[in-house]
């Protein structure tokens, strides 16, 4: 029986935490398995919604933050030697799209980084760490940040 998951979603948002998760997937991999990237960026909406020039910007930057992190997908998916990487950028809220994309791959598990909020911006916030924890419907890695306390 193989160890491991044969697909792991790891959420990515270029921080070290996602870092840190991206190299824990690789451990918890099984041979043979697949790693899906996935990158949610923000629904932008223009401030002036019937001028067309704001539109126009607005479709701009939507553009160029999509191909920003295309190019950091792929440099982090060539980097992943030996393993078989997918990459996913979608767009809108982070928690709902990583778990509709870890169902839509049928992932097996999904890992991901504490970013290591306080416990009042949890409570006013939540995160979307603890967000996809609550509804996901398959186990969840969380790695925590380096030196911090369980408390």
């Amino acid at each position: 029986m193989p160890s491991g998951y044969g697909r792991i979603v790891v959420p990515v948002d270029f921080s070290a935490g996602a870092t840190r998760a991206l190299r824990e997937a690789r451990k918890l991999l099984q041979d043979g398995g697949e790693i899906v990237l996935v990158h949610v960026t923000h629904t932008m909406a223009p401030a002036i919604p019937w001028s067309a020039v704001n539109r126009r910007v607005v479709a701009r930057l939507s553009r160029q933050v999509q191909a920003e992190a295309h190019t950091k997908l792929t440099e982090i998916a060539e980097g992943l030697s030996g393993i078989r990487v997918r990459t996913r950028i979608v767009e809108g809220i982070a928690h709902e799209k990583i778990l509709s994309e870890a169902r839509r791959m049928q992932a097996d598990a999904i890992v991901m980084g504490a970013q290591g909020l306080t416990l009042s911006e949890r409570l006013l916030v939540g995160s979307t760490t603890e967000r996809v924890i609550r509804k996901a419907t398959l186990p969840v890695v969380v790695v925590p940040r380096p030196g911090k306390s369980s408390r």
